[in-house]
């Protein structure tokens, strides 16, 4: 089966909907070479109408290709957009416009390239204590539980997703989805990437966890590196 005819015949009748405005392509779609989706593993549309309508999701297999169709209306894109929503921002950033009756998706798609390239909001140097904090002393509670395999290796793999989550927050960055980490790191901290990988590949826990610690050490030494001590003050408690 060929899956651009099938997208063709399921745009067209989407574009005969008088409240649709727009088609996006997006993820792995809107990357697509020469509109070839066969190695895909499904179709990523975007559909925007132009009447207020609940936002839908439509996952499945439209004449043998499989589909990922997301419906939202005008009005609830510009929301999230304005919002600074992560998922639709990492969307939108990445769309690519299929058809359009009017120029309204375009300057939207402007207006998110404009608030990712400014990148998210700058944390103030008590967050950036925090973190320090934070880190340091889960990189000690593991140490101190070696002994238990399965418990370190549960912490290890816990505090490997957070201190990438923490690297985007400390530098402003928007984050990517997770299955787009790794490429998103080799464009912004190559040695940062190959720290990270080394870690999701080693199987030895000794050498995971000094690959943690170095990649603890690589997100917090710009920013004055590990905080093993916190002196009697204000502590957030809710995190």
């Amino acid at each position: 089966m060929n899956y651009y005819e099938v997208f063709l015949e399921v745009t067209d009748q989407l574009k005969e909907e008088s409240s649709v405005v727009s088609i996006l392509l997006i993820g792995k779609t809107a990357r697509a070479k020469d509109m070839n989706f066969n190695h895909l593993n499904d179709v990523d549309l975007l559909v925007i109408y132009e009447n207020n309508r609940p936002f839908e999701r439509q996952i499945e297999r439209i004449k043998d290709v499989p589909f990922d169709i997301s419906y939202i209306s005008i009005f609830d894109m510009i929301t999230q957009v304005e919002g600074r929503s992560l998922i639709w921002v990492n969307m939108m950033m990445g769309a690519q416009v299929y058809f359009s009756k009017n120029e309204l998706i375009f300057g939207i798609i402007d207006r998110v390239k404009d608030i990712y390239l400014n990148g998210t909001n700058q944390l103030q140097e008590e967050d950036i204590k925090f973190i320090r904090f934070t880190l340091s002393q889960k990189l000690i509670d593991i140490e101190n539980r070696k002994k238990d395999v399965i418990l370190s290796g549960f912490l290890m793999q816990r505090l490997f997703n957070q201190v990438l989550d923490d690297f985007y927050a400390i530098n402003a960055i928007w984050p990517p989805h997770p299955k787009n980490t790794f490429e998103n790191l080799e464009v912004v901290d190559e040695v940062l990437c190959k720290l990270a990988k080394d870690f999701v590949y080693e199987c030895t826990m000794k050498r995971q966890l000094e690959l943690l610690t170095s990649i603890v050490d690589h997100v917090l030494t710009p920013y004055g590196g590990r905080l093993t001590t916190w002196e009697k003050g204000h502590y957030n408690i809710a995190k």
